[in-house]
């Protein structure tokens, strides 16, 4: 039977050392805000990340979603250009933790590689979510200044919807309307809550002129 090291038994734990666990704890919340004090010093020494001046200043960087999917969990995407690799001093122990900076890096790209997929997904959601949500306030806000006319020429027998932004209170700018298609005049009528529009044929009779 083959015997099983201590340092076998203590490798086979790694995810349980505190900086993993927060590392992951973090990937999986998608909060820097659980962010450690030791695993902040990690990855401004280990992981090619500036202080941001403290560890308050770094949570708030990477704290969007933009910037957490793009660019925070990219140090640890082997194949993204913000991505920070091993160096021969990486491969010093990490404290008395028995194993190295370099294995605790790559459990945090294992790591980051699981989710990166659904973060990025996540991170788009919530663009998308707030970019929808401005503009259902400028639609509330503006949309009342519009209006739907379902236009229908009896002369020519065609039918367009045209959207007439408000004009104040001067409508005469509606008393000008021609078919789009047979060119001949046309008027809007607003009865009954609909809008629909009459064509208008004009017939002279001296200084005269009469709407049919």
């Amino acid at each position: 039977m083959q015997s099983v090291s201590s340092q076998d038994i203590e490798r086979t734990a790694i995810g349980s050392l505190p900086v993993v666990k927060n590392f992951r704890r973090i990937i999986e919340a998608r909060d820097m805000s659980l962010m450690n004090k030791e695993l902040y010093l990690f990855l401004n020494l280990y992981c090619g990340f500036i202080a941001h001046y403290n560890i308050h200043g770094f949570r708030e960087t990477y704290a969007s979603p933009g910037e957490f999917a793009n660019v925070f969990i990219r140090h640890f995407d082997q194949n993204h250009r913000y991505y920070c690799g091993n160096y021969a001093c990486h491969a010093e122990p990490y404290q008395n933790t028995g194993y190295t900076k370099v294995e605790i890096k790559e459990e945090f790209f294992r790591i980051v590689d699981n989710h990166k997929t659904a973060i990025g997904q996540w991170a788009d959601g919530v663009h998308r979510a707030r970019r929808f949500a401005v503009f259902h306030s400028l639609k509330k806000e503006f949309e009342g200044t519009e209006q739907i006319f379902h236009l229908e020429c009896n002369l020519c027998g065609k039918s367009v919807n045209i959207r007439i932004e408000d004009i104040g209170q001067d409508k005469s700018a509606l008393d000008n309307l021609c078919c789009l298609f047979c060119g001949q005049p046309i008027r809007i009528n607003q009865t009954g809550g609909e809008n629909y529009v009459e064509h208008t044929i004009e017939r002279k009779t001296g200084e005269n002129t009469q709407a049919l």
